[in-house]
């Protein structure tokens, strides 16, 4: 299994507006998992430590395996993400895989 994380530091000079694009990146990222084969699990978290210089959001995805998770970095549903809301709302990421 892969594990595949992604922190964001998100667009938005208030919590509320952080909180947000949270809630959009939840809303447009979660339902992948039912719809692209080789998804385990994904998940969208918000950072509540509160402290300034941590990301402010992480996702958190589980794939069969590396080509599974080729796949769902490749499947046209999860690039369309990218370039409209991603893109919109992202104005930093970092991104680790590895396997578990």
């Amino acid at each position: 299994m892969i594990r595949h994380i992604v922190l964001f530091a998100l667009a938005g000079d208030d919590e509320a507006a952080r909180a947000a694009a949270v809630s959009e990146l939840t809303a447009s990222l979660v339902p992948l998992s039912d719809s692209i084969p080789g998804v385990r699990s994904l998940r969208v978290d918000a950072d509540g430590s509160g402290i300034g210089f941590h990301w402010h959001a992480a996702l958190v995805s589980e794939h069969d395996s590396w080509e599974a998770l080729a796949a769902y970095q490749a499947d046209p549903r999860h690039v369309h993400v990218l370039q409209t809301v991603v893109a919109r709302l992202v104005t930093e990421k970092a991104v680790v895989d590895y396997e578990v």
